[in-house]
């Protein structure tokens, strides 16, 4: 019988000195010589994950130029018509990056700013995304192709998401003409952490998928299912249909907001600073409105601060069955 490869190599290795092998030796040759091959091949795709994967000591591809198609392409969403001509956005900073990609979506492109490569965090954060689809540039190059005045280092393109609304949403924000973007994106990010089904953009709304109401927004636009709608006529239509009760934040409001039962389905219209509600919602008869106390002579609160706090209380009742006053 002629030896296995694993114990011929070891005798000409010297390192069996005697052709008397006991027979729990001789098993153990065996089973080195059948499980050696699979830990090799484990070690050499663990290299190969590592070849692929961003290190400190590797570079993502360097762009220089300003006339690069991907670096242009990044400058042109800015605009909101390039947004909706293209379907892309674009996200800046790691934490909202790292929060599209843990909300499922797929990078199609990611720019780093040189000044930025050293970053361990960064690593990680590149580490989430194919090789391929990253690249660098300069500052001064990052800087124009960036939105903001002072840049994270750290830009991304993504594919806008569409997440639709459930068939029977039980608390829906209505925004009416929210033309902000930092309380459009604020908004959102409260109704997120209240637990809203829905939101309806009517009209007159910033887009969302802006980089401020981006920024705002932290993360929410990824969770909150929203919808644009031409008109009141249209979102009041989709409210009856889901069976909501209609509530709108205003000043002159009949009620406290803390006075109305939010335990069902209900839907809260916020508008905007300059002109509140619009008026074919105030003379819709299904709308009743409703107010926050305040201290002192204060006319109104920020439209962002003033649906968050009606928002809360609408969860709050929620999740502890309390019965309004």
């Amino acid at each position: 019988v002629e030896e296995p490869s694993a114990l011929a190599h070891c005798r000409s290795s010297g390192r069996l000195h005697s052709h008397k092998i006991r027979a729990p030796h001789m098993a153990a040759v065996f089973l080195a010589a059948a499980v050696l091959p699979s830990v090799q091949r484990a070690a050499r795709r663990a290299s190969t994950a590592r070849l692929l994967a961003f290190t400190s000591d590797m570079k993502p591809q360097h762009l220089n130029s300003p006339n690069n198609p991907r670096l242009k392409l990044a400058k042109r969403l800015h605009a909101r018509r390039q947004r909706e001509k293209t379907g892309l956005i674009l996200l800046e900073g790691q934490r909202l990056i790292a929060d599209a990609l843990d909300a499922g979506l797929s990078a199609d492109f990611v720019l780093v700013s040189d000044e930025q490569l050293r970053d361990g965090a960064l690593d990680r954060l590149l580490a989430r995304v194919p090789a391929e689809i990253a690249a660098s540039t300069t500052a001064p190059l990052f800087r124009d192709v960036s939105d903001t005045t002072t840049p994270a280092g750290v830009l991304a393109l993504f594919q806008k998401p569409i997440l639709t609304l459930p068939p029977s949403p039980s608390l829906v924000l209505v925004c009416d003409s929210i033309s902000d973007p930092g309380n459009l994106g604020t908004l959102l990010r409260a109704s997120a952490a209240a637990g809203v089904d829905g939101c309806l953009l009517m009209a007159g709304c910033a887009d969302p998928w802006g980089p401020k109401a981006l920024r705002a927004g932290m993360g929410a636009q990824f969770r909150v299912p929203m919808m644009q709608v031409d008109s009141w006529a249209g979102a009041a239509a989709s409210l009856v249909e889901w069976g909501c009760a209609i509530r709108a934040a205003d000043a002159g409001g009949t009620s406290a907001h803390y006075d109305c039962d939010w335990r069902d389905a209900s839907a809260l219209v916020v508008g905007s600073e300059a002109h509140g509600i619009s008026r074919e919602v105030l003379a819709d008869p299904r709308v009743h409105s409703c107010s926050i106390p305040m201290a002192g002579d204060l006319e109104s609160l920020n439209a962002a601060v003033a649906g968050a706090i009606v928002l809360h209380e609408a969860q709050r009742q929620r999740m502890t069955g309390a019965v309004p006053r």
